[in-house]
């Protein structure tokens, strides 16, 4: 039933080097800036199902070819290497029969890896998984699934890693976002690839610990040392608000040092097809996104959502709003309650675009020589403000995601927050690691030259109110020092050192 599309979809069963002519391999290798993925995202040779979600166009595909190119060269024999992108137009039964078919076409001996691509796009998908797990028809098997929506990999976790009545530990969500900012910058400017090895600032762990310690109120040697490139920095950082983390966009971008019309149309198309696959109604979206947009960095409520783009229904705000974050387009960020150490479901929200460029696709909807206005909106300083918080919101995310050591596709809502006080002071993120009870950390965004001691005053204020003794960062755009207790530091160095 499946055979020839397997055939099709596996060409490396019949010569291992046609890996390298599969077309996600080709396109990636054209590339001027060519994204890798480290060890985070490989997928071990055991019994394990990798559960991997990301927006559409983000390379979720080129990672999987990649990691079948790699995994051949190591050695794995071919017929090994099971690929295969669903649709609409599989069933659940369908995937017994795929995986049924491919045993008995290909008769593999050895670890087995089974690379599922957008498999969420059959519903249910998971109980058949599950029901071939529980029947151990998967042993010797490593299991990497695809979906770019976040609830429809995430929510069945709780299915998938259970055998029966017992709980196993073999289930691992795995996140693929845009690129960020270290990526873009190290990808285009080949000093600052330098600067961080010249600085031991290369690797994740050392700079997971440069942050810890401007998380503690001390700016380290080898972050201090980034000030030395700190021109070129601001410079990449202004273009990443322009373009955002999308590959496809980002290379169109730096061969051009434009982004066309019919790029931004294309995206456009995509959403309406995430839209549509999420059973939404697009005409609720395209009224809802605007008022987002001119909402970002403020707290917001559904209601006042719901006025601005005439929804007929609270509910339907909310529900619409879960859902664009669910497919990766939005991040909801709520205010921390102190007093119960969580997130305050009630009051305003704070939303933001996960990538720049959907931002700036948002902005200038319905618009001709849509770059230009981007360029002319983030040469505005209000707009700039807006834009530059909002990457930071991204990358305080992967920051908190990181210090966790786990992956948080839904947005991160026990993790990161923003915080106000009685007197209306507020902090722009508050991130927690460890958990309830665990450590809060306050961070404020200033799109500034020049962070005045009251722009501390919120963070100050946070402290009181939670009995922190001190720590806290300031995000600038070129100052730099130590102030009571925390660190001003520019957003572009933040940015690099976070994710």
């Amino acid at each position: 039933m499946f055979e020839e599309r397997l055939n099709q979809a596996n060409p490396w069963w019949f010569d291992p080097s046609a890996i390298d002519d599969d077309p996600a391999i080709v396109k990636m290798e054209r590339a001027q800036m060519q994204r890798t993925v480290g060890e985070r995202h490989r997928f071990a040779a055991e019994d394990r199902t990798y559960l991997l979600c990301g927006p559409r166009r983000v390379g979720k595909t080129t990672l999987l070819k990649m990691e079948i190119r790699r995994l051949l060269k190591e050695g794995v024999p071919s017929a090994c290497l099971l690929y295969f992108s669903f649709d609409t137009n599989i069933k659940p039964s369908d995937i017994y029969t795929i995986v049924h078919e491919y045993f008995a076409m290909r008769s593999p001996a050895g670890r087995r890896f089974l690379l599922f691509d957008e498999i969420t796009s059959v519903e249910n998908w998971y109980k058949a998984i599950k029901n071939m797990l529980d029947a151990d028809k998967l042993r010797g098997c490593t299991l990497v699934v695809t979906g770019s929506q976040a609830t429809d990999l995430v929510g069945p976790v709780g299915h998938l890693a259970r055998r029966g009545d017992r709980p196993v530990d073999d289930t691992l969500e795995m996140a693929l976002e845009p690129m960020s900012f270290r990526e873009y910058a190290t990808l285009k400017d080949p000093e600052i690839r330098a600067a961080l090895r010249r600085l031991s600032l290369d690797s994740g762990r050392a700079r997971l610990d440069a942050v810890q310690r401007i998380i503690d109120g001390e700016l380290p040697i080898s972050a201090r040392g980034l000030l030395g490139v700190l021109t070129a920095l601001n410079v990449h950082f202004r273009s990443y608000l322009l373009a955002g983390g999308m590959p496809a966009v980002v290379n169109e971008f730096v061969a051009k040092n434009t982004i066309s019309d019919d790029t931004f149309d294309y995206h456009e198309k995509l959403l309406r097809t995430d839209v549509l696959g999420a059973k939404l109604r697009h005409n609720v979206i395209t009224k809802m996104l605007p008022p987002i947009g001119m909402s970002v960095g403020s707290p917001s409520s559904w209601g006042s959502l719901k006025s601005a783009a005439s929804i007929e229904s609270h509910r339907m705000v909310v529900d619409y709003a879960n859902a664009l974050s669910d497919i990766f387009l939005l991040r909801v960020i709520y205010r921390y309650d102190s007093s119960g150490d969580t997130s305050k479901a009630n009051a305003l929200k704070k939303v933001y675009f996960r990538d720049p460029f959907s931002f700036n696709m948002v902005l200038t909807s319905n618009m001709q020589k849509r770059f230009a206005r981007v360029v002319a909106a983030i040469d505005d300083a209000q707009t700039a403000g807006r834009a530059a918080e909002q990457a930071v919101a991204g990358h305080v995310a992967r920051l908190a995601s990181t210090m966790d050591g786990r992956a948080d596709p839904l947005g991160h809502r026990e993790s990161v927050f923003y915080w106000k006080s009685k007197h209306g002071r507020e902090v722009d993120f508050v991130m927690r690691t460890g958990g309830r009870g665990g450590r809060l950390i306050p961070i404020e965004v200033k799109w500034q030259r020049h962070i005045r001691k009251s722009d501390m005053y919120g963070i100050f204020d946070f402290r009181k109110a939670t009995e922190a003794s001190g720590g806290g960062i300031m995000l600038s755009r070129d100052e730099v020092r130590e102030q009571s207790g925390l660190v001003v530091v520019p957003a572009a160095v933040f940015a690099l050192l976070a994710a």
